[in-house]
This record gives C-alpha cells, sequence and structure tokens, in this order.
C-alpha cells in the first residue's frame, strides 16, 4: 500500500463524514447481495468492479472487514485523493494504471490474489476511459484467479453529473440510493476464454448490471422484476455463473456470442 500525506488523509475525513451524512439522508435499496454478504460474512475474499463514474457511493456496499479490501488507483493527484477518502472506509489502495505503474500494480495484485488474504476491486474503465469499456487488466486478473467476480452499481435519484470524461456523479441528500450486484461469476472456470472475450463478457455484465440498476432507479422495473434479471441461470451472467464447464443442451442458453449480446431489461419494462 502506497504511503500518502498526512495532511491528505486529515483532510479527506471530513469528506468521508459528509458521504455518511448523505448516505443517511437517502432511502436505500440493495439488490442481489445476499450472495456476497455471505461469502465475505465466512471470510472469504472475492473480486470486485464497478465503473469509474460511480465511486462515491461504492464503499458503503462493502461488507467486509476493514483492511481486508485493496483497490487499484492511479498514480496521480486525484488518485492520491481517492486513495485518502477511501482509507477513511477501511479500504486500501494499489498504486498503478494503464498509463503508469501498471506492471508494478499488476504484479502486486497477483501476489496478492495468491496469497488470498484481500478482496481486490477495480473500475476497469479508470482512470481516463473510454467510459464503460474494459480494459486488459481486470480480465487477465478474472481468468488467473479463482475468487469470484462480483460487478456492482449504484444509482441515486439525486446526483450531480460533472462535465469530466467519466460523468462522475456526486450523490446528493434526500433521494433514494439503489444499489445492484450481479450473480457471482467464475471466469477462472472457463479456459477457454480469451483475453479479449473474458473483457467483453464482464464488460457485458457489468452494463447489464448498471441498466438493471438504472431502471429500477428510475421506476421502469420492480425490485422483484430486477431479482429475476439477475437470477445465475438467465443470460448474460450464463454460463459464466457456473462454478464449472457444463456441456450446453440444444437449446439451452450458451456463451454470448455478438448476436446475442443485448440487454435483458428491455423485456421486463
Amino acid at each position: 500500500m502506497a504511503r500518502l500525506p498526512a495532511g491528505l488523509r486529515i483532510a479527506a475525513y471530513p469528506v468521508s463524514l459528509l458521504l455518511r451524512l448523505f448516505r443517511l439522508c437517502n432511502r436505500c435499496r440493495i439488490i442481489g447481495f445476499e450472495e456476497y454478504r455471505e461469502r465475505l460474512a465466512r471470510g472469504e475474499h472475492v473480486l470486485i468492479a464497478f465503473w469509474h463514474n460511480q465511486g462515491l457511493f461504492m464503499p458503503f456496499v462493502w461488507f467486509g472487514k476493514p483492511g481486508k479490501i485493496k483497490l487499484i488507483v492511479s498514480q496521480s493527484k486525484d488518485g492520491d485523493l481517492i486513495a485518502s477518502l477511501l482509507l477513511w472506509f477501511g479500504i486500501e489502495n494499489i498504486r498503478g494504471s494503464s498509463s503508469r505503474g501498471s506492471a508494478a500494480a499488476m504484479k502486486e495484485l497477483l501476489r496478492l490474489d495468491r496469497k488470498d488474504t484481500d478482496s481486490i476491486v477495480f473500475t476497469p474503465d479508470g482512470p481516463k476511459g473510454p467510459i464503460y469499456k474494459v480494459k486488459d487488466g481486470i480480465g487477465y486478473l478474472a481468468l488467473s484467479s479463482k475468487k469470484p467476480l462480483y460487478l456492482q452499481s449504484v444509482s441515486c435519484s439525486r446526483a450531480k453529473e460533472l462535465s469530466s470524461w467519466d460523468r462522475f456523479r456526486i450523490p446528493l441528500p434526500f433521494g433514494t440510493a439503489t444499489w445492484v450486484c450481479s450473480p457471482a461469476l467464475h471466469l477462472s472456470s472457463h479456459p477457454e476464454l480469451s483475453l479479449a472475450e473474458a473483457g467483453e463478457a464482464i464488460e457485458d455484465c457489468l452494463n447489464e448490471t448498471n441498466r438493471i440498476t438504472e431502471a429500477l432507479s428510475a421506476g421502469q422495473i420492480t425490485q422483484n422484476e430486477a431479482r429475476d434479471l439477475l437470477r445465475p441461470d438467465r443470460l448474460p451472467w450464463f454460463p459464466y455463473s457456473v462454478i464449472a464447464p457444463q456441456t450446453v443442451q440444444e437449446g439451452a442458453p450458451g456463451p454470448l456470442s455478438p448476436g446475442r449480446r443485448r440487454s435483458r431489461v428491455a423485456s421486463a419494462m
């Protein structure tokens, strides 16, 4: 974990209190997190991914022990600010990105993964985008790791969207915050996947998680419909939601081909 200036850590503390206050001032809905929470309660470790623009409210759905999760954060001034803030939520950092320190960060992540002492979280389109596009690092780790991968999203009915590359969102009080978690994905059980295919599967599933969250937040689907869309035997989660490769029977859902990669949200709306 990179050392951060004491002054920056102190300055981040009131910001962490403000975020906690904003969360208390929002009605909260948490959907699809049951299995994820059970794993953490048993002391297991997982991989987590969410889009870069949703980072401010995601620490509230880390239900594991403080200090047992690490986030890869860019080696930049913005990265220093993010890392300092996350420390107040018990989330430690590994510094690196696709442009600076990527090899060292990936080496450390693989070491931690083999050691199996921490959960690891990514923002796969960070730190500079393009928005909602998965980079190779998370695909490589997901294929290498035996840990399940959970894709998460949050949508706030009241939020300020910045004009940055990722349209970063700042949650505001007095609204509704909706968090959604995908079924566990086990990409290492599918050795037939190439790195590009693994990244495409993660991107497709993370975008679907995001669509479900946005539709639920906007009242376009109900919580029961959202839970049905999150069933592990449905596309796009299947077949990556199974622990070991299975023979796909005729007529059953198979691996996601380009022609079948579409949102399942629309059918519930």
